[in-house]
């Protein structure tokens, strides 16, 4: 009985210390918080957009590093990584480490009083707090499609490379599609990354849906 009244004197304690140390978050600390896992967010997708040149097929519209519009010819002899190189200014696998940064780097951001009740404004649905465990997995599906394609970065393997984006945009959609606000105005301006809708992924879809696993090989 004494052991059970000090496990209940200790349960108390703990949830008057979480109390307090919620009370000394400031609402703007709080929102600080959603609004630099946005931001993260976003900076991701501009990279992971960049990626889809390395999967792009004829007819495919890219966005140089100037801004300008470059659709994607049927007779094209340069290698992709060439391609990217050419279109975007930049290495393909610096792109892709970056991601791989990002998602570490805010892999905590989302704790319960950053959620919808607690913050102005936030693009995170209140699922990701009713289902954590879910949102985790999710999450972590990113985290290793991320580090799979930084590995077939590695071992110079095209087709790997190519499978990785893939898995990278597809697990990022599959987050989005179940813990994120979508709006019509986000997708015209985000573009497919968000959701993983790229013509070259299409084939591998049927693989996740019957291996939900196949995302973090």
């Amino acid at each position: 009985m004494k052991f059970i009244y000090n496990i209940l004197i200790a349960f108390s304690l703990f949830i008057i210390s979480a109390n307090l140390s919620y009370a000394d978050t400031s609402y703007e600390e709080k929102q600080t918080m959603v609004d630099v896992r946005q931001q993260a967010m976003q900076a991701m997708w501009s990279r992971l957009d960049r990626l889809s040149t390395l999967i792009a097929v004829a007819g495919d519209t890219v966005v140089s590093s100037d801004g300008s519009t470059i659709v994607i010819g049927s007779i094209n002899k340069t290698q992709p990584l060439e391609t990217y190189a050419l279109i975007h200014a930049k290495e393909a696998k610096q792109d892709a480490i970056e991601i791989s940064n990002l998602l570490k780097q805010v892999a905590n951001f989302w704790p319960y009083h950053t959620s919808v009740s607690h913050v102005n404004s936030t693009n995170a649905e209140r699922l990701v707090w009713i289902l954590p465990e879910a949102f985790e997995r999710y999450y972590t599906d990113s985290v290793e499609a991320s580090n799979n394609l930084n590995n077939a970065f590695d071992l110079n393997d095209p087709s790997k490379i190519k499978r990785s984006v893939c898995m990278l945009a597809l697990s990022c959609g599959k987050c989005h599609s179940a813990f994120r606000k979508v709006r019509f105005e986000n997708l015209k301006k985000e573009g497919r990354g968000w959701t993983g809708s790229y013509t070259a992924c299409w084939k591998y879809r049927n693989e996740i849906t019957l291996n939900s696993s196949a995302i973090r090989e």
